[in-house]
């Protein structure tokens, strides 16, 4: 009779297994945003072809307004096509929105904006 005693306490601990595994799967089958694809596609891109990196990321802005670093992104591709105003815009459009958004990115996005504005050259670190 030991043991019937204890299984009621088992189903709990049973159940928070089932549980932690059903939410496990979830996350590791949770289909993958279609912005985030066309930025991960834009980002491999950005060296080779920029202006189709360009689009990729035009078309994930469009699909996923709420995610400011795609203009942080798009600003480096405008900056590689030598499309400064573009850059700048989308730069000062971040910029005006960093609220909850890491320092570093908004660092990293106030140093490209002074560098497009002075219309200083490319570094290669920077891409």
């Amino acid at each position: 009779m030991l043991g019937a005693e204890r299984i009621p306490f088992a189903y709990p601990l049973i159940a928070l297994g089932l549980l932690t595994a059903t939410i496990a799967a979830v996350v590791a089958v949770r289909p993958v945003s279609t912005a985030s694809r066309y930025q991960r596609r834009a980002l491999a891109n950005l060296r080779s072809n920029p202006e189709q990196a360009l689009l990729d990321l035009t078309r994930a802005i469009e699909l996923d307004a709420n995610d400011r670093s795609l203009l942080v992104d798009r600003a480096r591709a405008y900056r590689l096509l030598r499309r400064h105003r573009e850059a700048a815009a989308d730069l000062q459009t971040y910029l005006r929105q960093t609220r909850g958004e890491p320092p570093a990115r908004v660092d990293q996005a106030r140093t490209l904006l002074q560098r497009v504005e002075a219309g200083g050259g490319l570094r290669l670190w920077e891409i």
